[in-house]
């Protein structure tokens, strides 16, 4: 089996057609692995833009390709498209270090060649995802995504020299972090098939939080509580409200008196969703009113005061 690691740079760029930003692909790197991850062959282009004129000044000082390196060397998409896939072949599994790569591939695929898939992709492995978990089992402390560069430092590969944010020199960075971690049987439980009808209509759902209360994603049995103290069956005692991105009601407990506040949140996902629970005691209620009322209290004794002073004088 053979391993492709994958690696975009795009342009984002405002498309007065459409109204909204595109992330225009301007550069393709890749490094062919076999499945000792020897090294079989690079891929590398450079792709001209056909949306703007001029590259973003952050793009340009992010991957130092200039405005007239791309008109000069750049190619068109499809012809880059073209050359890639006679280079990658059929067969072989592409990895990419997080999938907003796919993300961006799959909408330059969309706007310019009117195709929902990526057609140079089969077998695929989030290879963030993998090295990642990989690096948590052998000891790391690792609380969120983390980049290439940090990936790199964490597992000891020195990383001057190589030119971050190019489109090569990243995937052959991630193909150095792949040999640090490599565990073949844990590897190949990572991979997934783009070809499977509901992929792309999943890697592209966004997940969001319910706020409807009626919505028919709701367990109803959800909205219930149990007496966090002795366990009896707690009774609503106000409607639903949502704030703070959760469903949110007091509770009673008939049999001890428990009185809460119980809150709910939904996340819908493509084929699920995610709910989180917890408690939290009743508000106090506030005094502001009473420290309302002795401040007109003071202020209108003291205009009393000045107006006594005012006859005497």
């Amino acid at each position: 089996m053979e391993y492709i690691i994958l690696d975009n740079e795009w342009n984002t760029t405002y498309q007065k057609i459409n109204g909204k930003c595109f992330n225009e692909l301007i550069e393709i790197g890749a490094v062919k692995l076999d499945e000792d991850l020897n090294e079989v062959s690079r891929f590398s282009a450079l792709i001209k833009s056909t949306f703007t004129k001029k590259l973003s000044g952050r793009f340009q000082r992010l991957t130092n390709i200039t405005t007239e390196e791309m008109n000069e060397k750049g190619m068109s998409f499809e012809e880059a498209v073209m050359l890639y896939s006679e280079w990658a072949g059929k067969g072989a599994v592409t990895m990419t270090w997080s999938n907003s790569d796919l993300y961006v591939l799959l909408e330059n695929f969309r706007l310019r060649c009117d195709m929902n898939m990526i057609p140079f992709i089969g077998k695929y492995i989030d290879l963030q995802k993998y090295a990642q978990n990989e690096m948590i089992l052998k000891g790391s402390n690792i609380q969120s995504q983390i980049s290439v560069a940090n990936a790199a430092l964490a597992l000891g590969i020195p990383i001057d020299g190589i030119g971050l944010h190019r489109a090569l020199d990243d995937s052959l960075l991630c193909a150095e972090i792949l040999r640090k971690v490599y565990c073949p049987k844990r590897l190949h439980t990572y991979i997934v098939d783009t070809s499977e009808n509901n992929y792309y209509d999943r890697l592209t759902f966004k997940a969001y939080i319910i706020k409807d209360i009626k919505s028919p994603y709701i367990n109803r049995k959800k909205l219930e509580f149990s007496c966090e103290t002795c366990g009896a069956d707690c009774t609503r005692l106000t409607s639903w409200s949502f704030k703070g991105q959760s469903f949110r009601a007091e509770f009673k407990c008939p049999l001890c008196g428990n009185h809460f506040v119980g809150r709910v949140s939904f996340k819908k996902y493509y084929d699920k969703v995610v709910v989180k629970r917890n408690t939290a005691p009743v508000p106090a209620e506030p005094k502001q009113q009473g420290l309302k009322t002795t401040k007109l209290a003071v202020k209108q004794s003291n205009k009393r005061v000045d107006a006594q002073k005012q006859v005497t004088e």
